[in-house]
């Protein structure tokens, strides 16, 4: 009887078969393997997503900020925006718009869209006037916030506005045909030159 038993307890202390809790266990490895893989795929894609998002702004915001947009036919003035290193101020924008807008947005004879007159500086309300004119019509037209209802609205209010008020409330006839009638509000200097004559007062020496 003791050496019929003696096989079946070797057996049983040899290389033991996998029962149904093993078979469970494997299982069990297994999904978790799946599930630990899927969780690390998720975790590549979002570190190469937030690896792009902290790479681009920077480079890409600088360069659309002197863009013009789609519906921008002719190419816009020059500003002082379109360069924060090179040096220039706002007069640097306004100027070069007036010369823009005198060459796109003059009418014909009869009409209210006339030229911006050369003496505007000297009449403070329509160096006000031009000055968030060009500002406006950036706003509308350059960069990333550039929208094309506020384009239109700038074409069907602003300029018209600006156009009507500069013949019948600011400059005389003789402004618009290039001879000066100083009338009005007295011409004063703009803050950016009285900054700068500031600015040389303070740093020469006694």
């Amino acid at each position: 009887m003791s050496d019929e038993s003696a096989p079946e307890a070797e057996s049983e202390r040899g290389q033991p078969t996998t029962g149904a809790g093993g078979a469970d266990r494997d299982a069990q490895i297994r999904s978790l393997t799946e599930i630990v893989g899927m969780f690390a795929q998720t975790l590549r894609r979002m570190e190469r997503r937030v690896n792009q998002l902290t790479k681009k702004p920077a480079a890409d915001t600088e360069k659309d900020l002197s863009e013009p947009a789609a519906w921008v036919w002719f190419t816009p003035p020059a500003a002082a925006e379109n360069d924060p290193d090179g040096g220039e101020d706002p007069r640097f924008t306004v100027e070069n718009f007036v010369g823009w807008y005198n060459v796109t947005f003059v009418g014909v004879d009869g009409s209210r869209a006339r030229s911006i007159p050369p003496c505007w500086r000297s009449h403070p309300g329509v160096a006000m006037e031009v000055a968030a004119l060009a500002y406006s019509w950036r706003a509308a037209n350059i960069g990333p916030e550039a929208n094309s209802r506020d384009a239109q609205a700038w074409l069907h209010q602003w300029r018209p506005g600006f156009s009507d008020r500069l013949t019948r409330d600011w400059v005389r006839p003789d402004c618009l045909d290039g001879d000066h009638r100083d009338d009005g509000s007295t011409s004063r200097a703009d803050r950016f030159t009285l900054a700068a004559e500031l600015a040389t007062s303070t740093t020469q020496p006694p």
